[in-house]
């Protein structure tokens, strides 16, 4: 598996010392470790300085949000959208800042760290974590004037494959049923998450798991007519998740879309790899199980064959697979 982040770039992020954050979030919270980065902003944990609260914070670069990723004046979707929900599978938002050149998102820091020690220690640039905490990057990562951290191993579902290599059935059961539940939850709400794989789920050492990672997620309006008709032409998740329509360049349906990208995530959890190779073979909708693998029971294959029909029409609905009879074990 290639893991789609740009981590080794985001080891020479440039910590430029003389840029000033916003006063009352350093007041409140001290810097630490690395967490990681996409491509809007990246991400740090740090403690609370009166509670030692350990917490995870998303800062977004402002030049780099396109405009439809914001909402209610300029404050991101993310933001907009991670308030509004408390659920037990959903990363918990505590509080947002911003300056002139972040917006800043202070989340809940959850999962283990399933990189070893070693191997985090190998990622970095130097132990312990020494960096002027007021200091943050103004400009895109080069690999010129880095400032030494530490990065913390990462605690999302493409490390704990990675340590696993494959999980078992049972496991997979138990992260599918949890995220299906949430993803009912969130539609009930008009809520998609539209980049739903495994590095956007972080996992604790019970396999107990949140979503991460709102930054693609959009909120159909309450009053749109038929919520169940309303269908989008831009996409903004990963490429290897994506469904047959949006590859065609279709209009497409957002729960379709997702249990898409959710069944492409069960058949990873249990063989450790991707089902389709290519664009053609996702469009085709043709995935075979490896033949080296052990077999899986019948009735995963048949939830995974429910939600992996390259026809969107013809899919599982989110409620079919909170019913299938591979869930209800």
């Amino acid at each position: 598996m290639n893991k789609n982040s740009d981590d080794k770039v985001f080891m020479s992020l440039p910590l430029m010392n003389g840029y000033q954050l916003n006063r009352q979030f350093t007041r409140l919270y001290q810097l630490e470790d690395q967490i990681g980065s996409g491509g809007y902003g990246f991400v740090m944990s740090a403690i609370h300085r009166e509670t030692k609260q350990s917490v995870a914070v998303k800062f977004i670069y402002k030049d780099k949000l396109p405009a439809h990723f914001n909402c209610l004046g300029s404050t991101p979707n993310e933001i907009s959208i991670l308030k509004q929900i408390r659920h037990p599978t959903v990363i918990e938002y505590i509080d947002s800042y911003q300056d002139d050149v972040y917006h800043y998102l202070v989340m809940e820091l959850y999962g283990c760290e399933w990189s070893s020690s070693q191997q985090a220690s190998e990622d970095s640039h130097s132990e312990g974590s020494s960096c002027d905490n007021d200091a943050l990057p103004t400009t895109p990562p080069t690999l010129c004037q880095t400032y030494p951290m530490r990065r913390r191993s990462s605690s999302d579902l493409f490390e704990c494959i990675e340590s696993h290599i494959k999980l078992s059935e049972s496991q997979t059961q138990s992260i599918i049923r949890q995220l299906v539940q949430c993803m009912s939850d969130l539609s009930d709400l008009g809520i998609y998450h539209r980049d739903i794989k495994d590095e956007n789920i972080v996992v604790d050492s019970n396999f107990q798991v949140k979503l991460v990672d709102f930054g693609s997620a959009i909120q159909i309006p309450f009053d749109f007519p038929d919520r169940d008709q309303f269908t989008m032409n831009k996409f903004h998740g990963t490429i290897s998740f994506a469904s047959p329509e949006i590859l065609l360049g279709l209009n497409y349906k957002p729960e379709p879309a997702e249990v898409w990208s959710l069944g492409i995530l069960l058949f990873t959890l249990l063989y450790g790899q991707v089902p389709f190779a290519n664009a053609t073979q996702v469009i085709s909708g043709n995935w075979r199980r490896p033949t080296k693998e052990p077999s899986c029971s019948d009735s995963c294959l048949d939830l995974l064959n429910g939600m992996l029909k390259n026809n969107p029409q013809k899919r599982l609905s989110i409620k079919d697979i909170l019913l299938h009879p591979w869930l209800q074990v």
